[in-house]
């Protein structure tokens, strides 16, 4: 069954919605990091220290995160997910809509019939 392009317009304006939802996003991914003491021994583990690592126009970037900030910097960082497969199901929805639309019979591209080429407008050949 073909969606109906109203029903994907009302899909497509839920997406945005939903995205302009998210006010707080981090890019990149947070890991708890532990440091062994040297030399190894009976001690534990320090830790956890909590970094922020990602990508940014070609970037690597490495930030500390205070471990009191580490819960709301992770909430942003699954924001920044959420967001990212919100955008890519807005990209979806626009390019079917955007087929929809091409299909439709009242679009404005092509909207005329083709006629053939009338027998004054054909080419002659030289005789």
């Amino acid at each position: 069954m073909k969606p109906n392009l109203d029903a994907l317009l009302q899909e497509r304006q839920a997406l945005v919605q939903q995205m302009q939802s998210i006010d707080r996003l981090r890019r990149g991914s947070l890991s708890k990091q532990f440091f062994q003491p040297h030399p190894p021994g009976p001690t534990n583990p320090r830790g956890p220290y909590y970094v922020l690592q990602g990508f940014f126009h070609g970037q690597k970037f490495s930030q500390r995160i205070p471990r009191d900030q580490a819960a709301q910097v992770e909430q942003d960082v699954d924001n920044y997910r959420r967001f990212q497969g919100l955008a890519e199901d807005f990209v979806t929805v626009s390019d079917q809509i955007t087929r929809l639309q091409d299909q439709h019979p009242d679009s404005k591209k092509n909207s005329s019939p083709k006629r053939s080429p009338t027998p004054s407008a054909r080419k002659r050949t030289p005789s």
